[in-house]
């Protein structure tokens, strides 16, 4: 037996709790994408239908959720504005890699303790969060 077991590779999970607390579709380097925007309306809407308000989710009201959350049908990952951690790289090819991300002020982000993972930020271009 080794000395030194490597540890399974952490990823995030594509659920109903990431998905709400997900910042990608408020992120500036979706901002201008024209193939974005569907997909950032859509979320919008989720949201809206879970009594979330559309520019996103105060740390901390996950608790406060509707217990219906659970049971919302998730969509295609090529139909959402993100979380690219958990699902991988965008969809969307007009990104603005000029941008800076958001991904550190994400709850997501905190909840994984991403910072000690890889890619660090940036995983719309960079891939999902292991």
């Amino acid at each position: 037996m080794p000395l030194f077991e490597r540890k399974p590779k952490q990823k995030v999970l594509l659920n109903t709790d990431v998905m709400m607390k997900c910042m990608c579709g408020m992120c500036p380097v979706q901002a201008e994408s024209a193939c974005s925007q569907p997909k950032l309306k859509m979320m919008m809407d989720m949201r809206a239908s879970m009594g979330m308000k559309s520019e996103g989710i105060p740390a901390g009201s996950m608790s406060a959720m509707p217990s219906q959350m659970g049971e919302m049908k998730m969509p295609n990952p090529e139909q959402l504005p993100g979380p690219f951690c958990s699902i991988g790289k965008a969809a969307c090819n007009d990104l603005d890699r000029n941008k800076a991300c958001i991904c550190n002020t994400c709850q997501v982000y905190k909840d994984y303790n991403l910072m000690a993972g890889k890619p660090v930020e940036h995983y719309c271009f960079n891939g999902q969060a292991v």
